[in-house]
């Protein structure tokens, strides 16, 4: 009986952090916004490593997105809250940071794959907001775009991965809002 009440108030928990949060859709509504304008980059037809250097810059950018959106979707992405599901989803987003020293290895000694590395990295950074959120989105999104950006990159190159994610992302938002709809 008591696994069940620890269960129950686990689920309580999450259930919370997924409306509060919005199941993280700002920050995917942001990540949109920054791979379109990695496409963009990709098209400048400048040198790997120029273009490298502003795919980095525009991730600055998904913070005050994610403010943005979440003004738009009603999201309270920076509740003080005693929920440990909050803190475990900021602590998994901060954990990205961890991987991009891995992406900043491939700016150095393989700039032309580093978009690629990037994107994979993106992609598996999702994985663990499928059991924070309950979604099975964020699961099967996190593997597709992992392993699609590791096939695209091999195959057509950055401009391709790029829109892939972009495509990938708004595939994984429209899951997302409908899913907070069901919440309301």
């Amino acid at each position: 009986m008591k696994n069940e009440t620890s269960v129950d108030a686990l689920n309580k928990l999450k259930l919370e952090a997924k409306d509060n949060q919005k199941n993280g859709l700002p920050y995917i509504l942001a990540s949109i916004v920054i791979w379109a304008l990695i496409i963009a980059m990709q098209l400048l037809n400048l040198d790997a490593r120029t273009t490298n250097l502003y795919t980095f810059a525009s991730c600055c950018l998904l913070t005050p997105l994610a403010i943005l959106f979440a003004k738009l979707v009603k999201a309270d992405i920076f509740k003080k809250t005693k929920n440990p599901i909050n803190k475990l989803a900021l602590l998994c987003t901060l954990n990205q940071f961890l991987y991009i020293l891995i992406v900043m290895w491939a700016f150095d000694r393989s700039p032309d794959s580093m978009l690629m590395i990037y994107a994979m990295v993106f992609g598996a950074h999702l994985l663990p907001f499928s059991w924070i959120y309950n979604s099975k989105a964020y699961l099967v999104m996190s593997i597709v775009e992992t392993l699609g950006a590791l096939i695209i990159g091999i195959y057509l190159g950055n401009v391709a991965i790029a829109a892939f994610i972009v495509v990938a992302e708004i595939i994984l938002s429209t899951l997302l809002f409908k899913d907070c709809k069901k919440l309301a």
